[in-house]
């Protein structure tokens, strides 16, 4: 075979300027056929290009892609010449003609590529040319031209080999061309014949049908099977492929995808960084562990790192090992940030920045070299046409800075700016989906980047479509609004309510979300006991997986909401109380919020508070955690209302227990300041007042008593008063009196008073002033 060749090589340059242009592309074609090297004949063919017929146009592309010569101006030649004589190509020479040009992509021909569309609808082309002419189309980019081979293909498909299955399907997938029905055809005749495909065509059949989002469940499972028993044929980009596909498509595959994760390590070695990062991508989305894997990826990729780019391996590589907890290698992610950061300025992608940030943030890796080169860089292209970051990466950009705890005011303020811009933010609004709403909300209350404007849009987005959300999107959203205090709260909170009370329940809250949600409602003032009771079913079905943080939160959240929830609180106080005894499972003000949320509500829990007592940690509460469970540490620096909850506890302490603190006379402070005040004087209390003078109960109206306590009407000389008990007084929807309400009952007793109480919703049932006075001497008999 090489005498032939050889000799093929000496005639040419012997007789070369005497053969014809036939004889030329003949020897160039077996030359190149022998492996030879078919660029002594280029020049040649190319002076005779225009006497040469159809064929031998066709073979000459051929040899020349097939001895790896790539002269655009030869392949100009040849295009010019056979568009001057297309009706005298067969299907088969335009099939060879189509894919050499497409191999070769160094000259467009769409005048060429146009005339073979316009054969295709003749029944001249067979499946193999059909095939190689879609390959060709795909490669060349020339997509608008797929629809012909897609009529034709289908008329043919039993015709088709294994080979033409895998190419055409490749081809339509690759120029990202929708034919539902030629690929539903090609699973068909694919599926039965699966023994006949090479690895490398059941990879790339995997990769197509994924790649074009068709589904075909029954023929990925035939696939995966075949695969399985032939997975040392395949090539370590045939492997990469084949995960890819099978994570794209979300086939779960459990046998498949092991004997992968084992082959796949034979190949790291051997896996561009494209493949490296497809692999580790795969694996991630499916949340499959593969230790040894992920480690020999990482290897792999840390002696490779200089090959990948921003533009996807660096973003898809970092998020693929932040996705995987254990795989979370700070050697890895130090090489990718060092990487990331020399390259983004001249490889900038907005989704790759957005992701390799997210990346990060989920990892819990500090990168604060990297976070600054993203911010310098992102930040003025936010606004710039073509290069916009969509609702997902403006959502994910934001979402990492917040959760990495790296402060970037300017950022936050181009991120808002994107958001709501006519170009980008508009778009994004309305496209956006209901995670990336919430993400970014939660991203800038957690960041306290004030943004009343980009709030104000995620709103009303929000309340159009709050159907569509998660349980656990409306939690966090909640919680971004309450925590930033936001425009059109209510009316989101009111939306959030109904659509939980239309659904009936959390099912797809995590803990977390649950004491979130419950903590949002309650800060933002929104009290609705539907919702709340909703919260309370919720929590008691799985307060095992609530930590400390999450028990505290819902007690408070309740408690300040004034809801009443007895099964919820007794549950709550048996799971804190037998976790107390564990490190860092409640932080100093927790326990303060905790005894203070049981103590609001009224719900006595004599173990936990025992617990709490007993509590070394205890010692650590600073004045105003042990007054009000919030704020600084200093009583210089408490408000007037938390040094009022102090001062009552030092009375309470001095009436139990006289002997643990100085005497009153060391606190003159705490005499001058009235102890526990009521709002401005209702009507009511007025009503209450007037009805009492016509009874002859004469009286001081808001008194004040020595130690600081205040009463409605007294008579201070007797030590005898009434209380005008408004609704604040009770549990939301009770008649039960809430925790300061009982604690100041026990105050005045303790301090010798004889107190009468008037509940409002006694008085409202008085119909005239005979049975107010009627009412009002009942109480008083009791003083």
């Amino acid at each position: 075979m090489r005498a032939d060749r050889d000799t093929i090589v000496l005639l040419f340059a012997a007789e070369g300027d005497r053969l014809s242009g036939r004889n030329l592309v003949t020897a160039a074609h077996r030359v190149a056929k022998l492996g030879g090297d078919p660029r002594k004949f280029a020049s040649a063919c190319a002076r005779r290009v225009r006497e040469l017929n159809a064929q031998s146009l066709a073979n000459l592309s051929w040899a020349l892609v097939k001895g790896r010569v790539k002269d655009p101006r030869l392949f100009e030649a040849i295009a010019e010449a056979a568009n001057a004589r297309l009706d005298e190509f067969k299907a088969r020479e335009l099939a060879t003609i189509a894919w050499a040009f497409a191999r070769a992509g160094v000259v467009r021909a769409p005048h060429l590529f146009g005339a073979i569309a316009t054969r295709l609808g003749g029944g001249d082309f067979s499946p193999r040319d059909l095939a190689n002419v879609a390959w060709a189309f795909a490669k060349a980019g020339e997509r608008g031209l797929l629809d012909a081979i897609a009529a034709e293909a289908l008329m043919q498909l039993e015709d088709f080999n294994a080979q033409d299955l895998a190419n055409t399907a490749w081809a339509f997938a690759t120029a990202r061309v929708e034919a539902p029905r030629l690929f539903e055809g090609i699973a068909e005749a694919a599926r039965p014949r699966l023994d006949a495909f090479n690895a490398q065509a059941l990879a790339n059949t995997a990769w197509a049908f994924a790649k074009s989002g068709t589904e075909a469940p029954h023929l990925f499972d035939a696939i995966a099977d075949a695969a399985f028993s032939r997975l040392r044929e395949f090539s370590g980009q045939a492997l990469a492929n084949t995960a890819w596909a099978f994570a794209t498509a979300g086939i779960e595959a459990p046998r498949l995808w092991g004997a992968i994760a084992e082959e796949g390590s034979r190949f790291q070695s051997d896996l561009d960084a494209l493949n490296l990062a497809n692999m580790a991508w795969a694996f991630a989305t499916k949340g499959l562990d593969a230790p040894r894997l992920f480690d020999e990826l990482a290897a792999a990729a840390l002696r490779r790192m200089d090959e990948f780019n921003v533009q996807h391996l660096l973003a898809n590589t970092a998020w693929a090992f932040a996705k995987i907890e254990r795989a979370r290698r700070r050697d890895l992610f130090d090489a990718i940030a060092d990487e990331f950061c020399l390259k983004i300025e001249h490889q900038f992608n907005a989704q790759a920045v957005a992701n390799t940030a997210w990346a990060f943030a989920k990892a819990g890796i500090p990168a604060p070299r990297l976070f600054a080169a993203i911010a310098e860089a992102a930040r003025p292209r936010l606004l710039l046409a073509g290069e916009s970051f969509s609702s997902r990466g403006l959502a994910n950009l934001a979402w990492a800075f917040a959760k990495a705890g790296v402060p970037a005011p300017r950022l936050f303020a181009a991120i808002a700016a994107s958001w709501l811009d006519d170009v980008v933010g508009v778009g994004s609004i309305h496209a956006a989906s209901q995670q990336h709403l919430s993400n970014i909300a939660w991203a800038f209350a957690t960041a306290g980047v004030d943004a009343p404007r980009l709030f104000d849009s995620v709103g009303a987005a929000a309340r159009s479509r709050i159907g569509e959300f998660q349980s656990q999107e409306l939690a966090n959203l909640a919680w971004a609004f309450a925590t930033s205090a936001a425009p059109g709260l209510h009316l989101l909170f009111e939306a959030i309510a109904a659509e939980t009370l239309e659904r009936r329940g959390h099912e797809d809250c995590e803990a977390r979300e649950l004491a979130n949600a419950a903590w949002a409602f309650a800060k933002a003032g929104v009290h609705s006991q539907l919702f709340f009771a909703e919260i309370a079913d919720a929590a008691l079905s799985r307060l095992d997986d609530f930590n400390g943080q999450n028990l505290v939160n819902t007690a408070w959240a309740f408690a300040t909401a004034g809801i009443r929830a007895p099964r919820l609180f007794d549950a709550i106080a048996k799971t804190a109380a037998a976790r107390l005894d564990k490190a860092d499972f409640f932080r100093a003000e927790g326990l303060a919020n905790l005894a203070w949320a049981f103590a609001k509500v009224g719900v006595p829990a004599p173990r936990l508070f025992d617990a709490i007592a007993l509590q070394t940690r205890l010692r650590e509460l600073s004045a105003r955690d042990f007054a009000t469970a919030r704020g600084r540490s200093h009583p210089n620096a408490l408000d007037e209302r938390s040094l009022s909850q102090l001062d009552l506890v030092l009375l309470y302490v001095q009436l139990e227990w006289p002997n643990c603190l100085p005497q009153p006379s060391r606190h003159p402070r705490r005499r001058r300041r009235r102890l526990q005040t009521d709002p401005t004087p209702s009507q009511l209390q007025r009503d209450v007042a007037t009805a009492l003078e016509r009874v002859g109960w004469t009286h001081v109206f808001e008194h004040t008593t020595t130690e600081g306590l205040s009463l409605d009407m007294a008579q201070p000389d007797a030590k005898r008063g009434v209380e005008v008990d408004g609704p604040f007084h009770f549990l939301k929807g009770t008649e039960f009196e809430n925790g300061p309400t009982r604690f100041k009952s026990r105050l005045l007793r303790r301090l010798g008073w004889d107190v009468a109480r008037v509940p409002y919703f006694e008085w409202n049932a008085l119909k005239t002033p005979s049975d107010q006075d009627s009412y009002l001497r009942s109480k008083l008999h009791f003083l």
